[in-house]
This record gives C-alpha cells, structure tokens and sequence, in this order.
C-alpha cells in the first residue's frame, strides 16, 4: 500500500483529496480521477463502545480502484441514527478502553478492505479535550503508518482554535486539512464562501504548521441567496459551481469578481422581482487558491465534494500543477 506520505511530494506534484458520499457512481469518480491523488468516503461513525457504524462502501472502494485513486475512509461522531453527537467525542477521549477499541476497529477496517487510511472529521474539540484529542490522532498514527496508511485530521481554522493544538496535530498526522471555506452559508449573510484573504492571513501569521503536511480545503458548491431587504436575508439555495455559471449565462447575469476575497458573484432579479446574488467559485478563483497553495508551499488541496463535476476546477488544477497519483 503507498500512502503518499509529504515525504513523497515531489517539488511541483500536489495531492488532491476528493470526498464522495455514497450516492457516488463510477461516471462521477471517472470525471475527477485523472485530478485526484484520494477520494474519501464520507463517513463512518461510530458508538459509545467504539465499534464503528457500518457504512455500504463496497461499490465505493471498487470505483476508486477501477479509477486509480486511492481511498480513504471519514470518521465522524455519528451515532447509530446518523446524528453529530459530541457525547461520542468526549467518550473516546476520556474512557482508554472505548479508544483503543475504537482505534483497533479503524485499523482492522482499514486493512480488510484496503483503504489507504483514515480522516478524523471530528468538528468541534472542547478546549478541555484539545490533549486527548492528540492523543487520539497520535495513537491511531502510530497504528496505521506502520502499515503504510495515512493519517489526516480535517479542522476548520478560526473556528474552534482554542480546542486546537495545531502543532502537536501537525506532527501527530501525516496532514492536517484545512476546512477554509462556510459549510453552512446557506443560513448565513451572502458572501464569499472562501475568501482568499482571510487564507492568506491564517497561513502567513500560523508558524506552528509544516505546511508540506497542510492540505487547503476547497468547496465545490456555490449559494443563491434571495435579498428582499437588506435586513431579511432568506436561506440560500445550494448549487454546483457549474451551475452557477450556466444560471448566469442563462439570466444574462454579469458575473463580477470580488479581489479581496478572490471569489465570482453577479446579481440577478427573479420573476417576482426579488434580487438575488449568487456566490461560487470559478476557474479564476480556484486557481488563485492553487497560487496560495504554491506561495506557502503547501501538501496539496481537499475538494468538498466531488458529487458533481466542475471543469473549470479540474482545468486550473491541471494548468497549475502536477497531481501525485498513487499506485492501487
């Protein structure tokens, strides 16, 4: 099993990480595969025991072998109903037996169906349990990368800090994902759902990180937000990227590039007469995080998800660097 470990990031090759859910089909990995060095499935959970939630990831493992891409398998605090609960969290960190157990699962799950490691999703961390979570990541490391599968912890940075030790993680995991983008603008205000700005920020001022082990987060989704008043903004409607742009065309909206955040958006009007402004990301945007990338010399990048496709995406992946590949 070659994990593509940062040891075997070749000056100008970057690692491409894609999620998938289980409604992924071999035509939808087909279109990313020659653009990506992993795909994760998202997610296995698990329960106060820690033994892990089944996920049907069959067919799933059979797509990334068939495309040449390497798996890996999610792990979130979902319970048996498919709900977050931190009360899983704080279990696994504070009763050794549940972790260890819960450790030898992933491992166990990892060998027999040949994943290539493992993604720790776990959200939010209590400050009181920022130790333990290393710990934790520590312990399944020590685990895996013996034999030859990797590691990668997914953080959301600015968010929760204080429950995050950055440089113990760094040097725990073999990657540390950087969730640089809003999951939840739909209930948010419109903006930017990356802004290229407050990334560069984080990245200049954080000298803790390894940033060949730094994989940048990447969304492939944009919102369409209803505006009726400046002060009664509606939840937004999720689209693809590629969406985004045809509804543009279609509207005969211009679409506008904001230069701060480096991140497109144009405004339209509905039949009703309400304004809209829709925020995604494009071709320009994306390969102005790939600049990030290259200027703080970063592992690669994390692309949630890769359930639709997105060629201008995979088109200024291409344009901007190599993709390591591993052999399956």
């Amino acid at each position: 099993m070659k994990s593509g470990f940062v040891s075997e990031i070749r000056t100008g090759t970057i690692i491409v990480n894609g999620y998938a859910t289980q409604g992924l089909t071999q035509e939808m990995l087909n279109f990313w595969a020659e653009d990506l060095t992993y795909v994760t499935y998202y997610s296995y959970g698990f329960n106060a025991q820690g033994d892990l939630i089944p996920l049907n990831d069959t067919a799933l493992l059979q797509y990334a072998y068939n495309s040449g891409v390497g798996p890996l398998m999610a792990l979130t605090p979902y319970n048996e109903y498919g709900e977050y609960s931190y009360d899983l969290t704080r279990i696994v960190f504070t009763d050794p037996n549940a972790r260890d157990r819960l450790i030898n699962n992933i491992v166990l799950n990892v060998l027999g169906k040949k994943y290539f490691g493992m993604v720790f999703n776990f959200g939010y961390i209590a400050p009181q349990d920022r130790e333990q979570f290393v710990v934790t990541v520590s312990k399944a490391a020590a685990r895996l990368n013996s034999m030859g599968a990797l590691v990668m912890v997914s953080i959301t940075p600015g968010i929760n800090d204080m429950g995050i030790d950055y440089a113990a993680l760094n040097k725990a995991a073999n990657f540390i994902e950087l969730k640089a983008f809003r999951q939840a603008a739909g209930s948010e205000t419109p903006g930017p759902l990356s802004s290229a700005d407050g990334i560069y920020n984080f990245l200049a001022f954080n000298t803790v990180l390894d940033t060949r082990k730094v994989l940048l987060g990447i969304s492939n989704y944009g919102y369409d937000w209803a505006i009726p008043s400046p002060e009664n903004y509606l939840p937004a409607q999720m689209l693809s990227n590629d969406d985004a742009e045809r509804q543009a065309k279609e509207l005969g909206a211009v679409i506008q590039y904001d230069d701060r955040a480096k991140a497109p958006f144009y405004l339209y009007h509905d039949v009703a007469g309400i304004q809209h402004i829709v925020w995604f990301e494009n071709e320009e945007s994306i390969k102005s995080k790939l600049q990030l990338v290259d200027e703080f010399d970063l592992g690669g990048i994390s692309i949630w998800t890769i359930m639709s496709p997105f060629p201008a995406g995979t088109r200024a992946i291409r344009d901007s660097a190599r993709v390591l590949k591993v052999k399956v």
